[in-house]
């Protein structure tokens, strides 16, 4: 039987094993040397990610796309940003246009996740990247549908063409999943998105005792994360 390190060990980081968000992904994508000029936020919400990708680049294009029905997309200030709604499935974008879709904490939302993924292949340009983050072991939240093992998320990816470059941790399940049943104290667990969770931090002195790689240590993360960021590209055409 294949271990989740057989099935994953290509995409595992082995730089360092802290816990992330799509942020991370986000900054990384922006501070390149050649980084885009157009981004599509797939899930926008309230559109707040179009302050983090500006504090790079100021005049990226910026373009938001949510269904209509989004009770965090009605948050959204009237105005500003072009936002676009959808079907859920058919973004309004011609075929090889983008070169980065972003994707925060919104597949665990998408009722037909393998069409969506399908979608973001045929809109994404050859070499683009759709970035982003999901959950594992996440309570139930705002009509969310799944929750992805990094093994499933990446079969999903592959069967859309795409490949699955890089998969991170966030913070733990264990501490997701008490933020959720002491939900009256939800404020005191908001710290975790910012510094490790209990659980990594745990790992975290497990890896340092006994001396582990730390491809390993983010692999102990991913198993037990609540949610991961992931780094997913286009690839270019052959022949």
């Amino acid at each position: 039987m294949s271990t989740l390190w057989d099935l994953m060990h290509d995409c595992i980081p082995d730089d360092h094993a802290r816990q992330v968000t799509s942020r991370y992904y986000l900054d990384e994508a922006m501070s390149s040397p050649r980084p885009p000029d157009r981004v599509v936020d797939l899930g926008c919400g309230r559109g707040t990610s179009a302050g983090l990708f500006r504090r790079h680049a100021p005049h990226v294009r910026w373009v938001g796309v949510d269904i209509r029905e989004s009770p965090e997309a009605a948050q959204r200030t009237p105005g500003g940003d072009p936002v676009v709604h959808f079907d859920g499935v058919n973004m309004p974008f011609r075929s090889g246009a983008v070169p980065l879709i972003y994707s925060h904490q919104v597949f665990e939302h998408v009722a037909r996740p393998r069409e969506l993924l399908a979608e973001v292949g045929r809109v994404l340009r050859p070499g683009g990247l759709f970035i982003g983050s999901t959950s594992q072991f996440e309570p139930y939240h705002s009509f969310s549908l799944w929750n992805y093992t990094p093994y499933g998320f990446r079969v999903l990816v592959e069967e859309a063409g795409l490949a699955l470059e890089e998969i991170r941790p966030s913070l733990d399940g264990v501490t997701l999943i008490m933020r959720t049943y002491h939900s009256a104290r939800k404020k005191e667990y908001g710290r975790f998105w910012q510094q490790e969770s209990p659980l990594n931090t745990e790992i975290d002195t497990w890896a340092r005792r006994s001396g582990r790689h730390t491809a390993l240590v983010n692999l102990r993360k991913l198993t037990f994360c609540g949610q991961f960021a992931f780094r997913v590209s286009k690839p270019h055409a052959h022949g």
